[in-house]
């Protein structure tokens, strides 16, 4: 069996301080054994990236129908589809194989995939006929539009801190930061931000692990209501801080 150079191979991954729980447990320890099988292959890293995100489009797929083990399967493969998508960049390093499109087909990935995942989520409730929550009665169609609002508020917040770096490349946002650079500037204890933040659902790497666990007991229906609202609040916030920080009239020297 070929011997694989782990210094090498994982030696350029560069751990944020505000790194996540869910990350550094669970998605970086999946991901290092994903990448130590795939390196192994003749699959390129591009070829990774297009995987992960049919991966991503298909276990969305399976949250549509309402049942619960199919939902449980597309919860776990978007697990897997999420720590596909630390070993692509793993791969090109180690393969010398870097390419400008491999990071074009990863944006297109999270900016379509993200709001398939919420939608199918939405139809899926909808689909398997959910009625009510917490005896409440709601109509079903109310699932669908929660569906939209979560996956655009997802894809909102990306975008957010992309548009802003466009806009203003002199005070760019760092890009591995994500929440830190933006709402984390306004805490002045970033101890209590850091633990904030390992127990923040909307986290997207946290909600990914949600899931899977809300599928399996049953419960999309609060899946889909909790971030069909939080995650449009979430993004409206992010905008109001990124509006504030984007100067209004640039002066001429």
């Amino acid at each position: 069996m070929q011997k694989i150079d782990r210094e090498r191979l994982f030696g350029v991954r560069h751990t944020s301080e505000y790194e996540n729980a869910s990350s550094k447990y669970i998605f970086t320890p999946l991901s290092r054994a994903l990448s130590l099988i795939i390196v192994r292959t003749p699959a390129t890293p591009n070829q990774v990236t297009i995987f992960w995100g049919l991966l991503m489009i298909a276990s969305s797929i399976l949250l549509m129908f309402g049942d619960r083990t199919l939902s449980t399967i597309g919860g776990i493969g978007w697990v897997i589809a999420y720590a596909l998508d630390y070993t692509d960049g793993d791969i090109a390093r180690y393969k010398d194989m870097r390419s400008r499109r491999g990071g074009f087909q990863d944006r297109v990935n999270h900016r379509t995939t993200y709001p398939l995942l919420m939608f199918c989520a939405g139809f899926g409730v909808w689909y398997g006929g959910s009625s009510g929550f917490l005896n409440i009665p709601i109509d079903p169609a109310i699932y669908l539009i929660l569906g939209f609002t979560a996956g655009l508020g997802m894809v909102s917040i990306v975008d957010l801190g992309a548009n802003y770096n466009s806009c203003c490349p002199e005070t760019a946002l760092e890009r591995d930061e994500g929440s830190a650079a933006v709402e984390g500037k306004h805490f002045k204890n970033q101890k209590l931000f850091r633990l904030i933040m390992n127990l923040n659902p909307l986290t997207f790497t946290n909600m990914k692990i949600l899931l899977p666990i809300f599928a399996v007991l049953g419960l999309m229906d609060v899946f889909v209501i909790f971030y069909g609202i939080f995650y449009p609040m979430a993004a409206f916030g992010r905008y109001v801080m990124l509006y504030r920080m984007v100067p209004g009239v640039v002066k001429k020297e």
